[in-house]
């Protein structure tokens, strides 16, 4: 899921730097070298939102929220995603961030 995802943003990435390079009448390469940083920045700028702590006020929430008499109570599922996962956001961020750089200076 999360390769799909990624995959969607590189192709956006692509697609609005063709078409921002066509509407421009400049370079194509240089447009899609701007979009690919763009893409790599909002990447990261995610992997880092997310990985965000909780507030204390929706903890506690949670806390007053469980009671022992509800049998799927310990079980509660944290929304946070796996540490794996944002180290494979920040790292394909990283990446786009380094082909849109290298994609300019080959310009």
């Amino acid at each position: 899921m999360l390769g799909i995802v990624l995959a969607a943003g590189l192709a956006a990435a692509l697609v609005l730097g063709v078409g921002l390079g066509l509407a421009q009448e400049e370079s194509v390469l240089q447009w899609t070298a701007y979009m690919l940083s763009i893409a790599g920045a909002v990447t990261i700028g995610f992997a880092c939102f997310s990985s965000a702590p909780t507030s204390a006020r929706k903890h506690v929430a949670r806390r007053i929220g469980k009671s022992d008499d509800q049998p799927g109570a310990e079980a509660a599922v944290d929304s946070k995603p796996f540490v794996s996962e944002l180290i494979v956001l920040f790292a394909a961020g990283l990446l786009l961030v380094v082909a849109g750089t290298v994609l300019e200076l080959l310009t």
